[in-house]
Protein backbone atom coordinates (compact mmCIF):
# COMPACT_ATOMS: atom_id res chain seq x y z
CA UNK A 1 0.00 0.00 0.00
CA UNK A 2 2.95 2.30 0.46
CA UNK A 3 3.24 2.74 -3.31
CA UNK A 4 -0.38 3.96 -3.48
CA UNK A 5 0.16 6.34 -0.56
CA UNK A 6 3.40 7.65 -2.10
CA UNK A 7 1.75 8.19 -5.47
CA UNK A 8 -1.26 10.08 -4.13
CA UNK A 9 0.89 12.10 -1.74
CA UNK A 10 2.60 13.62 -4.80
CA UNK A 11 -0.35 13.70 -7.22
CA UNK A 12 -2.86 16.55 -7.56
CA UNK A 13 -6.04 14.50 -7.19
CA UNK A 14 -8.21 17.55 -6.51
CA UNK A 15 -6.95 19.22 -9.67
CA UNK A 16 -7.37 16.04 -11.72
CA UNK A 17 -11.12 16.16 -11.19
CA UNK A 18 -11.12 19.82 -12.26
CA UNK A 19 -8.95 19.19 -15.34
CA UNK A 20 -10.94 16.11 -16.35
CA UNK A 21 -14.45 16.95 -15.09
CA UNK A 22 -16.37 14.28 -17.01
CA UNK A 23 -15.76 11.60 -14.35
CA UNK A 24 -16.85 13.89 -11.53
CA UNK A 25 -19.90 15.23 -13.38
CA UNK A 26 -21.21 11.80 -14.35
CA UNK A 27 -20.55 10.20 -10.97
CA UNK A 28 -22.15 13.07 -9.07
CA UNK A 29 -25.20 12.94 -11.36
CA UNK A 30 -25.82 9.29 -10.48
CA UNK A 31 -24.93 9.69 -6.82
CA UNK A 32 -27.55 12.42 -6.49
CA UNK A 33 -30.06 10.42 -8.50
CA UNK A 34 -29.88 7.36 -6.24
CA UNK A 35 -29.29 8.87 -2.80
CA UNK A 36 -32.21 9.75 -0.57
CA UNK A 37 -32.75 13.50 -0.33
CA UNK A 38 -30.98 13.65 3.06
CA UNK A 39 -29.04 11.46 5.43
CA UNK A 40 -25.60 10.35 6.50
CA UNK A 41 -22.99 9.19 4.00
CA UNK A 42 -19.66 7.44 4.43
CA UNK A 43 -17.25 8.38 1.63
CA UNK A 44 -14.74 5.53 1.89
CA UNK A 45 -11.61 6.23 -0.14
CA UNK A 46 -12.66 9.83 -0.58
CA UNK A 47 -9.32 11.22 -1.67
CA UNK A 48 -9.32 15.00 -1.17
CA UNK A 49 -13.08 14.98 -0.58
CA UNK A 50 -14.51 16.46 -3.75
CA UNK A 51 -17.64 14.26 -3.71
CA UNK A 52 -17.96 14.56 0.07
CA UNK A 53 -17.91 18.33 -0.15
CA UNK A 54 -20.59 18.41 -2.83
CA UNK A 55 -22.79 16.15 -0.72
CA UNK A 56 -22.23 18.35 2.33
CA UNK A 57 -23.27 21.38 0.29
CA UNK A 58 -26.50 19.50 -0.50
CA UNK A 59 -27.14 18.99 3.22
CA UNK A 60 -25.85 15.47 3.82
CA UNK A 61 -23.83 14.63 6.92
CA UNK A 62 -20.59 13.04 5.75
CA UNK A 63 -17.80 10.94 7.21
CA UNK A 64 -14.66 10.82 5.08
CA UNK A 65 -11.93 8.19 4.99
CA UNK A 66 -8.90 7.70 2.78
CA UNK A 67 -5.65 5.74 2.86
CA UNK A 68 -3.46 8.78 2.11
CA UNK A 69 -2.90 11.16 5.05
CA UNK A 70 -2.11 14.09 2.75
CA UNK A 71 -5.45 13.72 0.93
CA UNK A 72 -7.36 13.60 4.22
CA UNK A 73 -5.52 16.77 5.27
CA UNK A 74 -6.46 18.48 1.98
CA UNK A 75 -10.09 17.46 2.50
CA UNK A 76 -10.09 18.95 6.01
CA UNK A 77 -8.59 22.19 4.69
CA UNK A 78 -11.12 22.49 1.84
CA UNK A 79 -14.03 21.74 4.17
CA UNK A 80 -12.83 24.39 6.60
CA UNK A 81 -12.28 26.97 3.84
CA UNK A 82 -15.83 26.37 2.59
CA UNK A 83 -17.39 26.60 6.05
CA UNK A 84 -18.77 23.07 5.91
CA UNK A 85 -17.14 21.63 9.02
CA UNK A 86 -20.48 21.14 10.81
CA UNK A 87 -21.59 18.79 8.00
CA UNK A 88 -18.71 16.37 8.64
CA UNK A 89 -18.72 13.66 11.30
CA UNK A 90 -15.04 12.90 10.95
CA UNK A 91 -11.96 12.60 8.78
CA UNK A 92 -10.14 9.27 9.00
CA UNK A 93 -6.91 7.89 7.59
CA UNK A 94 -7.92 4.28 6.97
CA UNK A 95 -7.52 1.45 4.50
CA UNK A 96 -10.85 1.00 2.67
CA UNK A 97 -10.85 -2.67 3.67
CA UNK A 98 -10.46 -2.00 7.41
CA UNK A 99 -12.76 0.67 8.79
CA UNK A 100 -11.85 0.21 12.44
CA UNK A 101 -13.02 3.23 14.40
CA UNK A 102 -15.96 4.01 12.12
CA UNK A 103 -19.27 3.01 13.71
CA UNK A 104 -21.35 0.27 12.09
CA UNK A 105 -24.94 0.78 11.00
CA UNK A 106 -24.72 4.55 11.18
CA UNK A 107 -24.94 5.45 7.50
CA UNK A 108 -27.78 5.74 5.04
CA UNK A 109 -25.35 5.32 2.13
CA UNK A 110 -21.72 4.59 1.45
CA UNK A 111 -19.55 5.65 -1.48
CA UNK A 112 -16.41 3.81 -2.50
CA UNK A 113 -15.09 5.05 -5.81
CA UNK A 114 -11.30 5.40 -5.63
CA UNK A 115 -10.46 2.10 -3.89
CA UNK A 116 -12.26 0.19 -6.62
CA UNK A 117 -9.87 1.66 -9.22
CA UNK A 118 -6.99 -0.04 -7.47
Amino acid sequence: MDNVIDYYSQFDEWGRLDREPLEFTINLHYIKQYLASSGTVLDNGAGPGKYSIELAKLGYNVTLSDLTPKLVEIAQQKVSELGLTERFNGFHVLNATDLEGIPDEMYDASLMLGPLYH
